[in-house]
């Protein structure tokens, strides 16, 4: 039986943070292999070492035999001893890090005693991982299905927020010597107890400062929420100049929040144009960034959710609201009760049947973005203009990038397979025909490229490598590059190096 689809399904788009599913998986047997041979597996590889894996029972155990196995492969046999052992005591340790752990001198003293490395994996480092050990950190500052935002530096370099396994942020920025540096932000706050980050969200403005804001709540149960916001902080700044601007984020207090906050997220910065904060726990609400200030509660208009909503600002703050009515679907900016003395509210005509997506754009005209919206096709609003242009036709999609400068405009959606698709727009052109784009990554963070007039993304490989690929004007790869992680301590163990530390300051 045949049936006839009037119209592609709704993109259920998966992000973390600022980065979006790009079309990869990321599994298990991928991790081994990074570790191991410092490369992804390839297609034909992929299905054989997820068996192996998967055929060991348990998790530690699968990672040690197919660490075993890999290290038998022809491709490594010219690893001596020492950088053998390494590779299968960070495969047991789920560790991907080229520094030697603080216990390595006694295993290479087991080894060269004439232990054989298969022996000294199986029946010491298995049994060790399993009691809980750990002689160095093991987790990842950066990983699939964890928060990752990226923006441009000075120079129109990648600087990278990520949120590690530790529920720490890091800050990855490459020095003027071709390294990259990784720099834990969120050990600098100023609190009063140690904590970890709940939600966090990195944006840049038009003019290229960067605004920043996270929420940290205490270890344990002890305490709510605090929220710290930074706006207008120099992309010039180095790794010291971060410090000191995370040194003085100051916590703004959030009574009106009583319990754990899963979101909290800029409005469009635009220039001229009140940074606005939205903060969801148990409810959602919003506040002006750059002053203090009690939250606002955040009010459904209508007592109807939206399908869509998206916070920034129409001359004056306010929200997007893309709603269902008993005439069809409807497109609706009203500014804040509170922004100001008087009321705005703009209705959109033309919408692409069934829409269901919204995103806003810094525009051509001081404090009116531009906006797209997506359903059966593709359409953007210029600036304070009601009627919109065609942008791709294109159905069940869902516009997660945006970008434009003096190269082009770019444009990248998500489809429901998981893929990532990029349009392109050269100055006075049409758009593109789609393509899609970081393919090889699990999930990926965008940023347009001045310097040459391409795309760059940031994401992370099935086997949990940090990459960033660079891609041409045509959506062609043209360079790829890892970026080097150092394991930080787990949840567990940072408590206890925490506790450590305190009790040595004491005595």
């Amino acid at each position: 039986m045949s049936v006839l689809m009037t119209s592609a399904p709704v993109a259920q788009v998966r992000q973390w943070g600022g980065a979006s599913a790009s079309g990869a998986l990321s599994y298990a047997a991928a991790r081994v292999a990074r570790i191991v041979l410092q490369r992804e597996p390839m297609a034909s590889e992929a299905l054989s070492w997820t068996t192996f894996y998967s055929c060991q029972g348990e998790a530690v155990r699968g990672r040690a035999e197919l660490a075993l196995n890999l290290l038998a492969r022809p491709e490594v046999a010219e690893l001596d001893a020492k950088e053998r052992l390494l590779r299968a005591y960070n495969a047991v340790f789920d560790r991907y890090d080229a520094s030697q752990p603080a216990d390595f001198a006694y295993w290479r003293s087991q080894l060269t005693a004439g232990r054989e490395l298969a022996s000294l994996v199986r029946q010491e480092l298995v049994p060790l991982y399993e009691t809980g050990y750990r002689s160095s950190p093991c987790a990842a500052p950066a990983g699939a299905r964890l928060p990752l935002f990226v923006v441009r530096d000075s120079i129109g370099l990648p600087l990278v927020f990520t949120l590690g396994a530790n529920r720490s942020l890091y800050m990855f920025r490459r020095t003027p010597f071709g390294r990259w540096s990784q720099t834990d932000l969120s050990g600098m706050l100023p609190l009063n107890q140690a904590g970890k980050v709940q939600a966090l969200d990195v944006r840049q403005a038009p003019d290229g400062s960067i605004a920043i804001a996270l929420a940290m709540a205490p270890w344990g149960s002890a305490g709510g929420p605090t929220v710290h916001v930074a706006v207008g902080v120099s992309n010039h700044l180095d790794e010291a100049g971060w410090v000191e601007v995370m040194r003085g984020m100051a916590p703004r207090q959030v009574p009106e929040v009583d319990g754990d906050v899963t979101r909290i997220a800029f409005g469009l910065l635009q220039s001229g144009a009140v940074p606005m904060v939205l903060v969801t726990a148990s409810n959602t609400w919003y506040f002006n960034a750059a002053m203090d200030g009690p939250l606002m509660a955040w009010e459904e208009q209508g007592g109807a959710a939206a399908l869509a909503t998206a916070v920034g600002s129409y001359r004056v703050p306010g929200a997007w609201r893309l709603s269902e009515s008993s005439t069809g679907r409807t497109l609706r900016f009203n500014s804040f009760a509170r922004a100001a003395a008087w009321g705005i509210a703009i209705d959109y005509q033309g919408l692409p049947r069934r829409a269901c997506c919204l995103h806003l754009a810094p525009s051509n005209v001081p404090n009116v973005p531009d906006v797209f919206v997506a359903g059966e096709s593709i359409v953007v609003y210029r600036g304070g203009q009601s009627v919109p242009q065609q942008v791709a036709n294109i159905g069940g999609a869902c516009v997660v990038w945006s970008e434009a400068n003096a190269a082009g405009e770019y444009l990248a959606y998500g489809d429901g397979a998981g893929g990532l698709w990029l349009v392109c727009r050269k100055p006075g052109g049409h758009w593109s025909v789609p393509v899609p784009i970081a393919t090889t990554l699990v999930m990926a963070a965008l940023m347009a490229a001045p310097n040459y007039g391409g795309v760059h993304a940031i994401g992370v490989t099935p086997g949990g490598a940090l990459a960033w690929l660079r891609f041409n004007s045509d959506g062609a790869q043209v360079g790829a590059e890892e970026i080097t992680q150092a394991a930080v301590w787990d949840d567990e163990a940072q408590e206890v190096q925490r506790a450590v530390r305190v009790a040595r300051s004491v005595a």
